[in-house]
């Protein structure tokens, strides 16, 4: 008699775990298809996905349409860049790779503006010693900083290296806009 309650209590309890795991995954799958649904509703992020297929479909239909160039990883020691040439919207991917622990200094974008003049764009630190990170530069006009017009960043332009025994970098922004970024190369001064 003992023996069948006891196996009735075990049903019993297998049961109930059973229940409830069929109850709480069920409340989850709730949980999760409302949250879901409201991330999917909302309004900004339907605007942002509308605006993106539209941007697509005036790049495919315009007479020049954007697709971006292979990368060809042109270096100088340790430092890369994905290409030769870019146009206005695109970033400079730039890859540092097994930098030795001793190398210091900073690298600098500069527009090659004739023999003798050129114009420093950004300058940014590197140290061998401290974990180091690849970078995303992107060309943007800045009325502080004199930038006025897409002219001023078009043309020859040369990656340095101070501190460090690399050879320059060079690479060319070219006289063309990715589709849907030409707001932001209007001239601003």
């Amino acid at each position: 008699m003992n023996e069948k309650i006891i196996i009735l209590i075990v049903i019993a309890g297998a049961i109930g775990i059973a229940l409830s795991i069929v109850v709480l995954g069920s409340t989850q799958n709730e949980t999760v298809e409302e949250k879901t649904s409201r991330f999917g509703e909302t309004g900004e992020i339907n605007s942002m996905l509308k605006k993106i297929e539209d941007d697509k479909i005036k790049n495919e239909q315009s007479d020049n349409p954007y697709y971006p160039q292979e990368r060809e990883w042109i270096s100088s020691g340790p430092f890369k860049i994905d290409r030769s040439q870019y146009i206005l919207g695109e970033k400079i991917f730039v890859n540092m790779d097994n930098i030795d622990f001793d190398d210091k200094g900073e690298m600098t974008f500069n527009r090659i503006i004739n023999d003798t003049h050129q114009y420093e764009y950004k300058t940014i630190r590197f140290d061998g010693s401290k974990p180091q990170s690849n970078y995303y530069i992107g060309f943007s006009l800045n009325e502080m900083r004199g930038l006025c017009n897409k002219e001023m960043l078009i043309g020859n332009w040369e990656l340095k290296f101070e501190g460090v025994d690399f050879e320059s970098i060079k690479f060319k922004v070219l006289d063309e806009i990715i589709p849907g970024y030409e707001r932001q190369f209007k001239t601003i001064c």
